[in-house]
């Protein structure tokens, strides 16, 4: 394997072979129209022939080993055309056609073994670079300077270094020399010792008198091969972080759970604790279930949420407490704060039923007077407004001293003002479902 700047001497050796060739040529075609009056030399046997073999020699046998030395089918193949040439069964055209076509095969192998893909910046630039030698229809001057701008290679400077190096690289003569003339210029032991050491393995290899085309293809391959292992690397990274992400989430995951058991035992606690605290069952007297007891709603409000009443009143999960003692319970309890006024009594239609959103609650009773004080609907304590208010708010307000200015929501009747109402009665109530809506959104309790 010959260096590329020796090959390169060859090369211009053998582009002097070709002009000696050419002149050859002009000559034998300038004899031949001169001294036996031919038009052209094609018409002359003799000097037709004369002529096929100068140009025969140049290429099948040639003294110097040039870049078609060695491609056996296509020297044989050329010689097959120079013979049908001579039987004028081909042109020159044609000829010279084949050797144009195969010095751009020959380029291209060249190209392909300077293993020029390591010197691409990303695996984009290798892909491009692979398509530019694979374009058969990239003339070769252009495919060079293509093949440059892959690589990111400035002209004019990678032309003055290559003189340089090459002048300095065939001053050299003693082996030895040249070898120092490698290690000058591909290692720069002078200005980079460090970097120098570490090539030190390159350095013996140039010793030894190996080419150094070889050399390089070699430090090309190592570079590779560590490329290779570092993408490697970066791979058992990415898989290393994948790792451990998967274990955070992992972790995450149990965190979750243990949370969510926990906030299980300490729901179990508080219904533990809440039933506990829970009063027996006014039927039965039994113990209560933190999860299975029935609670009658406007105790509840009344007790938990207005403070009016001393505790709930709830019922277990038997359903004869249920029924009959529920049953009993709204009968004995909550009666209409009318009285024997109700509606209920007048109204056979009108009856007092807390499971429906129309039973009322006093508004100054339960927030300002602390009396539990409910009507079976809005419409029987408009009716019986005067008289629970004379009754009920007007004592207990001089008995707890509270100044409470309430005309201006009455309405009093112009032939007797000693009767009134209330202007509007949805001022002085607050309807059950309210009550229990206000009740859930402040303990965040549920109802069912």
């Amino acid at each position: 394997m010959l260096d590329p700047w020796d090959e390169l001497e060859t090369l211009q050796k053998g582009r002097r072979h070709s002009l000696a060739c050419a002149r050859d040529l002009e000559s034998i075609r300038d004899s031949c129209i001169r001294e036996h009056s031919k038009r052209h030399v094609v018409e002359c046997p003799e000097c037709w022939t004369r002529l096929i073999h100068r140009l025969r020699d140049r290429y099948v046998n040639s003294p110097l080993k040039e870049w078609f030395s060695g491609r056996r089918p296509f020297l044989q193949e050329l010689d097959d055309l120079f013979a049908k040439a001579r039987q004028h069964e081909v042109d020159f055209k044609t000829i010279e056609q084949r050797i144009a076509d195969e010095k751009k095969e020959w380029l291209r192998d060249k190209v392909r073994n300077l293993s020029l893909h390591p010197a691409t910046k990303s695996p984009a630039e290798a892909r491009a670079l692979q398509q530019k030698m694979n374009d058969r229809e990239i003339p070769a001057d252009q495919l060079v300077a293509e093949l440059r701008d892959c690589l990111g290679v400035d002209t004019e400077l990678y032309n003055e270094v290559f003189l340089t190096f090459s002048k300095h690289v065939r001053t050299a003569q003693p082996p030895t020399a040249r070898a120092h003339a490698y290690i000058d210029a591909l290692f720069l032991p002078e200005r980079d010792a460090a970097g120098a050491a570490k090539m030190q393995k390159y350095i013996d290899v140039i010793m030894e008198g190996k080419p150094v085309a070889e050399v390089m293809n070699t430090m090309a391959r190592d570079r590779q091969a560590t490329k290779g292992d570092v993408e490697q690397k970066q791979r058992l990274q990415r898989k290393l972080e994948e790792l451990r992400r998967a274990k955070a989430a992992h972790e995450l995951s149990k965190n979750k759970k243990n949370q969510l058991r926990q906030e299980r035992a300490r729901a179990a606690m508080r219904e533990a604790e809440a039933a506990s605290t829970l009063p027996p069952c006014s039927a039965c007297t039994q113990s209560l279930s933190g999860r299975e007891f029935v609670a009658c709603p406007l105790c509840q409000v009344l007790a938990d949420h207005f403070k009016v009443l001393d505790k709930p009143t709830s019922f277990c999960a038997s359903e004869t407490c249920q029924s009959d003692g529920y049953e009993s319970h709204m009968k004995a309890v909550h009666e209409c704060s009318s009285g024997s006024d109700c509606l209920d009594l007048v109204d056979s239609d009108t009856r007092m039923d807390i499971d429906e959103p129309m039973v009322v609650i006093c508004r100054e009773c339960v927030t300002n007077l602390g009396h539990a004080s409910a009507f079976c609907s809005s419409n029987c304590y408009d009716a019986n407004f005067q008289r629970h208010r004379d009754s009920v708010h007007i004592p207990e307000r001089k008995k707890k001293n509270l100044d409470n200015d309430d005309k201006g929501k009455l309405e009093f009747d112009p032939e007797d003002e000693t009767r009134y109402s209330a202007r509007k009665i949805e001022e002085h109530v607050i309807s059950l479902r309210d009550a229990l809506s206000d009740w859930q959104q402040t303990t965040g309790a549920a109802v069912s």
